[in-house]
């Protein structure tokens, strides 16, 4: 959790940190205290925009104050049209490029930001044959079909290589400090999902 790492920087006397943890839960004058209080619940109270804009004012006061503390990447928001085709950063931003079933995949874990259970997978096989064909649309119904299958049984391998795939290109494209949210991710028997808010991606 973000406090907890604050926190432990915040010991290891980072006087940045020290600084900004005073700002956040003012304290003694000239010394700082334990916590007493459990912050990780006020962090999950929060929205990503909340979370957004606390730092942006953290970041200015310790401006203000003469204190550098390295910026923190801002989130790129994503841009989709009727076509699938995906732009970051605005309406008229870069391409996203992917190849086909990869991109139908992350479409489709965009459209469900509750995730999906790998095992319950074949549920989604009509939404990911409309996507794929939205996006390869000279592709035969057959192929389609064909590829779709390949993603949604368990007993290949299709979903873990696009899945695979999908987050090295993020990898390179985006900073390190934001990839984790955009990339598909989740523990066994726990549902996979994108964590990126989903008001961060607007289809057009």
């Amino acid at each position: 959790m973000f406090f907890a790492y604050l926190y432990g920087m915040m010991i290891r006397g980072n006087i940045e940190v020290q600084l900004m943890w005073q700002l956040l839960f003012p304290g003694v004058p000239g010394k700082l205290s334990e916590p007493q209080v459990d912050y990780g619940d006020l962090l999950d109270g929060m929205e990503a925009a909340e979370l957004m804009s606390l730092m942006t004012k953290v970041q200015e006061r310790l401006k203000n104050l003469g204190c550098g503390l390295e910026s923190l990447p801002e989130p790129v928001e994503l841009f989709i049209d009727k076509n699938y085709s995906i732009r970051m950063g605005g309406p008229d931003g870069p391409i996203l490029q992917l190849r086909p079933l990869v991109k139908t995949l992350f479409i489709l874990f965009l459209r469900h930001p509750e995730g999906i259970l790998l095992k319950r997978r074949d549920s989604f096989r009509a939404e990911l044959e409309e996507i794929y064909s939205t996006i390869n649309p000279n592709t035969f119904k057959e192929d389609v079909k064909a590829r779709v299958a390949r993603l949604v049984d368990l007993e290949d391998n299709s979903f873990s290589e696009k899945t695979s795939v999908l987050n090295a290109r993020l990898e390179e494209l985006l900073p390190k400090g934001i990839v984790d949210d955009y990339q598909i991710q989740g523990r066994n028997g726990c549902p996979r999902k994108i964590r990126l808010n989903p008001l961060l991606v607007h289809w057009c």
